[in-house]
């Protein structure tokens, strides 16, 4: 039932029935599941354009937390709504979550050392000894994804350390799995757990725009960089 739900939920956002998916989720929000990945699809969705509803979003991930309070995804959904949609930012409580959590895996490690940075960089807590630290363990723990060197790369470029910034940019264009066109970007799920992570937090499944303004980085710095 659950997948059945979800896939139609997409269908929706495809076919831009915005108002039905809105629905959909304000239905399910008063019913109790202990389905976690419908809590966090939905509050992926609903967070997502064109509703931008972090309140609703942040509902919807504290129903997942309610069934688990260890949910390592929950705990990244969640940091990417405060930063992105919310645009508070990380703030004290949820960071000492993020920077105490023990993940099973580096590759979770990696993401939750990545997304503990935003609250060190020149807009939140301007600390960039901190950013730094921060975002080479995360390399250090898996050298495979791409937003992390990206933001390496541009702390880099705002020291002036250019050497290092573009051998960061090339390996993370080296990282991207995938790229969506206009062509194929219907094959994003929006309410895949999977999709929204390689996205948003790792960076191997992106938009031509997005690999656009990891490019342009370089053309800002005033160089000529070849994929």
């Amino acid at each position: 039932m659950i997948n059945s739900l979800l896939a139609k939920i997409s269908s929706l956002s495809k076919s831009n029935n915005d108002d039905q998916v809105y629905d959909i989720i304000m239905e399910q929000l008063k019913c109790e599941s202990n389905d976690i990945n419908l809590w966090l699809a939905l509050a992926i969705v609903s967070a997502a354009p064109p509703f931008g509803d972090d309140e609703t979003s942040i509902r919807c991930i504290n129903k997942a937390f309610a069934i688990d309070d260890k949910c390592v995804l929950a705990l990244l959904i969640l940091a990417h709504t405060y930063e992105f949609v919310e645009l508070r930012g990380i703030d004290d409580a949820l960071l000492y979550k993020i920077e105490n959590f023990q993940a099973d895996s580096n590759e979770l490690s990696s993401m939750l050392k990545y997304v503990a940075s935003w609250a060190y960089c020149w807009n939140r807590k301007n600390n960039p000894i901190k950013e730094e630290q921060l975002l080479k363990k995360s390399i250090e723990f898996c050298g495979d994804h791409v937003w992390n060197y990206v933001q390496l790369a541009d702390l880099y470029f705002k020291q002036g350390r250019k050497t290092e910034a573009y051998l960061l940019i090339d390996k993370a264009l080296g990282n991207i799995k995938k790229v969506y066109t206009l062509e194929n970007i219907s094959e994003y799920d929006s309410t895949s757990i999977d999709d929204f992570i390689n996205a948003r937090i790792k960076g191997t499944h992106i938009t031509s725009e997005n690999v656009e303004s990891i490019r342009d980085l370089l053309v800002r710095n005033n160089d000529m960089f070849l994929m």
